[in-house]
């Protein structure tokens, strides 16, 4: 092969050796910036767990020293919400299936 052809080759391979750089050191700094916001979001939760919980009651004494009945009463109110979220998501339901029928066949 004549001389101009191994030049060509060789400013080629330099050319690609330097995009390959370049392209290589852009994606890094992308993804220092996706690790440093990472490392951001993860400090400010961090910090945040270690502060201070703002509860209703701080005065009130842990359930486990309390009298079972305070517990059950607790258990019988969350239970209360529980069945009426359910009746709600229920009766949601079945509105949605008549608009649904009304619609169709009316």
């Amino acid at each position: 092969m004549p001389w101009w052809i191994w030049l060509l080759l060789a400013l080629f391979m330099i050319a690609m050796l330097v995009i390959g750089g370049i392209y290589v050191f852009r994606r890094a700094l992308a993804a220092l910036s996706v690790i440093s916001e990472t490392g951001a979001r993860i400090g400010d939760r961090l910090t945040r767990m270690s502060e201070p919980v703002d509860q209703e009651n701080p005065d009130e004494a842990p359930i486990f020293t309390q009298p079972l009945k305070v517990a059950a009463e607790r258990y019988e109110e969350a239970h209360v919400g529980v069945i009426l979220r359910k009746e709600a998501r229920r009766d949601r339901h079945v509105q949605a299936w008549r608009r649904w029928r009304h619609g169709i066949l009316g």
